[in-house]
């Protein structure tokens, strides 16, 4: 397998405020067509971790691209493994609106194969054969980004994680630090501006009953950027994002727009 393709109805638990999709959304599509790609080479999540294995993602990447998908429509992932080191998968994908192809979003992330004893990164010789690699990138290389440092903290909250936010694997779910970084940004911001790209690093595990803080600052020179900075219980970063905005442009009327095919 080189390729692989799913399409994905916009459901009201993808929508942002403005019925388009949110930035979760974006990461979920990405991860879940991963996952199906995975159980149709029999290496999925369910299939590893009976020699005690386990995926996780550490580095991630989305840039927005200019359409919309509302809520009810549908979009196309095409998704392939660009490059296979032997510790590391790298993923990227496309995500493009059914009824004409135009770009809702492209981007890359990283996954690892973790051992569920000893913790460490495992060899990703076992994956050999089972899916091709497609060497096209949907960012500039893989090299991991290093992020600008940010000014004075623009806002500040804390969390505390919840059975909501964990996954099957037992700890914080990585979406969920999407959400905490999303939330901490000024109401004043998310009005006015749009989300041009995203870039996430995950550091360290958080664990149900954590006490987590996120630190959002404007990057220094830069006011399009901002460093949003998670740290556990110890003060330890755990998870970093870097996002980029935009000046919101108009988005048009769903009551005007929308293909009504329910």
């Amino acid at each position: 397998m080189d390729r692989y393709k799913h399409r994905y109805t916009v459901t009201a638990a993808d929508m942002a405020a403005n019925y388009t999709l949110t930035p979760n959304a974006i990461l979920m599509y990405a991860q879940d067509c991963f996952a199906r790609m995975m159980t149709l080479c029999r290496v999925a999540a369910f299939d590893v971790e009976k020699d005690h294995r386990m995926w996780v993602i550490s580095e991630y990447t989305a840039d927005m691209g200019s359409a919309v998908a509302f809520w009810s429509e549908e979009v196309d992932v095409e998704l392939w493994v660009s490059e296979l080191s032997l510790l590391r998968i790298f993923a990227d994908f496309r995500i493009a609106r059914a009824d004409n192809g135009t770009t809702v979003a492209t981007g890359s992330f990283q996954m690892n194969i973790l051992n569920t004893e000893s913790h460490r990164l495992e060899p990703t010789d076992f994956l050999q054969g089972r899916f091709a690699v497609v060497p096209e990138l949907m960012t500039p290389s893989h090299k991991k980004q290093r992020f600008p440092k940010g000014e004075t903290a623009m806002a500040e909250m804390e969390h505390t994680v919840t059975r909501l936010d964990v996954d099957f694997n037992g700890h914080m779910g990585n979406r969920s630090y999407v959400d905490l970084a999303l939330l901490t940004l000024p109401e004043q911001q998310l009005r006015t501006k749009r989300l041009a790209q995203m870039t996430v690093h995950w550091l360290r595990e958080s664990h149900l009953g954590d006490r987590l803080r996120c630190r959002t600052c404007p990057v220094a020179g830069d006011e399009e950027q901002c460093l949003h900075t998670i740290t556990g219980p110890d003060g330890a970063p755990v998870c970093e994002l870097l996002t980029r905005w935009q000046t919101a442009t108009v988005i048009p009327d769903i009551a005007e727009t929308l293909a009504r095919k329910l």
